[in-house]
């Protein structure tokens, strides 16, 4: 049963044969219920499919920083931000051949915007956890040294993320992230991103892939 809300003209809530109505964005939208397909799913179907577990997967732990990281990016679309997050990912960040696909981290990304990012990057192990070093970028348009640099790290070892939010600011040029015993020294994905004082603006996520240390 659905629910019209202005009269007959007006939008509605809730189910009307094959679809559905809902507000979103301040908008009436409807859509279509999925229909039932007893075919055998092809190959580029598989890989699809394959494709957005894997994205998916990556991006589920970091719903509240996608929200985040494209709210800038999704002002003028038609899209939550975790969707275009996941569009973006899906179609740029995944590498191999079904049934071998594989996430290519250097594509992968957790936010997305126009402010600029740093400068010459580094990320290495310590003997307590990841040291990060880079040039801060001031004086480019819109760069201050205030914006805050939130990192996230993903381990290879545990298959986990790890999150930094709000760690430091550009200007320090510099910060040490502690790790537990269970991931220090693993193989791990590191990505930062940065917002502007207030949270108008906020730049592309970075990467930096650091290896495992050597045993």
């Amino acid at each position: 049963m659905a629910i019209l809300r202005n009269g007959p003209n007006g939008g509605f809530s809730g189910k009307v044969g094959s679809v559905v109505g809902y507000k979103w964005k301040g908008k009436d939208v409807i859509r279509g219920l999925p229909r039932k397909n007893n075919q055998p799913r092809s190959e580029a179907r598989l890989a699809n499919e394959q494709a957005m577990k894997l994205i998916m997967g990556a991006l589920a732990p970091l719903k509240v920083f996608i929200r985040a990281g494209f709210r800038n990016a999704v002002e003028s679309l038609d899209m939550t931000a975790f969707n275009l997050a996941l569009s973006l990912n899906k179609k740029q960040a995944i590498k191999g051949e079904y049934p071998n696909l594989e996430i290519e981290w250097s594509k992968f990304r957790i936010s997305q915007g126009e402010l600029p990012g740093l400068e010459d990057v580094t990320a290495a192990w310590g003997d307590n956890g990841l040291k990060l070093s880079w040039r801060d970028g001031t004086g480019a348009a819109n760069a201050y040294g205030t914006d805050s640099l939130s990192v996230v790290v993903y381990s290879h070892q545990t298959e986990l993320w790890y999150n930094f939010l709000n760690h430091t600011s550009r200007n320090a040029r510099q910060c040490d992230l502690p790790a537990h015993e269970k991931w220090i020294g693993s193989e791990v994905e590191v990505f930062l991103s940065l917002v502007s004082f207030g949270g108008g603006l906020v730049s592309d996520s970075m990467h930096i892939h650091v290896p495992a240390i050597s045993t």
